[in-house]
């Protein structure tokens, strides 16, 4: 009999996901463990492998759109099964076997126009950077298990190419515009379309408004140098201004329970841990891996944590549960200069903290204008569950907090 495809639940509250790419065709021979297809979803992308060998038949085609768990997506028929056309599955009587997933890959844009050959096997961001270079997939040596090909496989074949100079074979070139003015139309990626998708459902649902203020810096930089030679001593990561502030954010969202909220329906439900999720880019994506009971970590241990995610997610190794489910967010621009900037709300949750740069600036104390190191902190709350003057109360705590960090350590 034939063996089901079907689209596999891959996250604890996922309900349906979209097919990003294929790697496959109708007809395809495949092997078992084989990737055959990308599911998306509203967190991430991963590699789907196929669950037994054969022909793939009774393909579904449609990629981007929303399908619901456990429906079949293909089937597979196995060596000397008739290959008659499964577009009416016998759905009772054939024997159902989940796809499985690849071992865990980061979010990776799809291959929406996936040339890859039946039993090919590579990594999604393997895959993305041949597309990028034109480069078929099939002349490059895979060194990962079963001959996989990795991120390290496709640079070293890129490097390699003007000495051995292949004869590549002759791709099409991109459709030109159809004029100067009109630019190039890239489609989204499949991370930008869950981004998208997303943010744009935040900003139709959530009333948004805005609370900034300007914080001093000092005693926060004094206490990061501070940590940073303890960190060096005990073997610790050299911790960061964003994790400094988001261990000191945890602590103070202890004490506010509705900015540490999520929109369910008609309902706010208060999350008993603070998991705090950190805004990343990769490869001009937006990512927010989630520091998971980020209240009750120490220093070291939240910097340890931190490091952790941020390799994963540079080496695509984080999983679905670990980039979702947070109760608050941190994004930090400073890095980049940016003075200020209002984040939208990552749904359900309630709030969002927006960091911008630390620059000395004058400001008056004890009568005098001095220099002191300043920061705009602007919290994005969502009005349906938190009000201005609750929002008004966690942030004057997050201002003494950063002012006097040591009551809190």
């Amino acid at each position: 009999m034939p063996v089901e495809v079907i689209l596999p639940k891959v996250d604890m509250d996922m309900e349906t996901g979209t097919i990003e790419a294929w790697h496959v065709k109708e007809g395809d021979l495949v092997r078992q463990g084989d990737t055959i297809f990308e599911i998306g979803t509203n967190k991430a992308v991963m590699e789907v492998e196929a669950p037994a060998t054969g022909a793939i038949r009774g393909l579904k085609l449609e990629t981007g759109v929303p399908i619901t768990v456990g429906t079949p997506v293909a089937w597979i028929y196995l060596d000397g099964e008739a290959a008659t056309t499964p577009s009416e599955p016998a759905a009772a009587a054939a024997p159902v076997a989940a796809a499985t997933l690849a071992p865990p890959e980061a979010p990776v844009a799809p291959a929406p126009t996936a040339s890859t050959t039946s039993g090919l096997r590579a990594t999604p961001l393997a895959r993305r950077i041949a597309r990028q270079n034109s480069l078929d997939l099939s002349i490059v040596a895979g060194t990962g298990p079963r001959g996989r090909i990795g991120e390290a496989d496709v640079k070293r074949h890129l490097e390699q190419k003007p000495r051995c100079a292949p004869a590549q074979e002759a791709r099409p070139a991109p459709p030109a515009p159809a004029s100067a003015s009109e630019g190039r139309l890239q489609p989204f990626s499949a991370i930008r379309r869950i981004v998208a998708n997303r943010l744009s459902e935040s900003m139709r649902t959530a009333p948004h408004f805005y609370l900034t203020s300007e914080i001093e810096m000092s005693a926060s930089r004094d206490l990061l140098r501070r940590l940073a030679a303890r960190h060096e001593r005990i073997g610790a990561p050299k911790p960061s201004i964003t994790v400094l502030i988001a261990r000191i954010a945890a602590r103070v969202l202890r004490d506010h329970p509705v900015i540490n909220a999520s929109v369910e329906g008609e309902a706010t439900r208060f999350h008993e841990r603070v998991d705090i999720g950190i805004a990343m880019e990769r490869d001009g994506n937006l990512v927010v891996p989630v520091l998971r009971d980020a209240g009750s970590m120490d220093m070291p241990a939240m910097t340890r944590e931190f490091a952790r995610l941020r390799d994963g997610m540079a080496n695509r190794t984080l999983t679905p549960a670990e980039l979702g489910g947070g109760t608050f967010t941190i994004s930090n621009l400073g890095m980049y200069g940016v003075d200020s900037f209002t984040a939208i709300i990552n749904p359900p949750q309630g709030a969002i903290l927006a960091v911008g740069r630390t620059v000395d600036k004058p400001v008056g104390r004890d009568g005098q204008i001095v220099l002191r190191p300043m920061a705009n902190f602007t919290l994005s709350s969502d009005h349906r569950i938190v009000d201005g003057v609750a929002a008004a109360r966690f942030m004057a705590d997050l201002r003494e907090a950063l002012e006097s960090p040591e009551v809190l350590l």
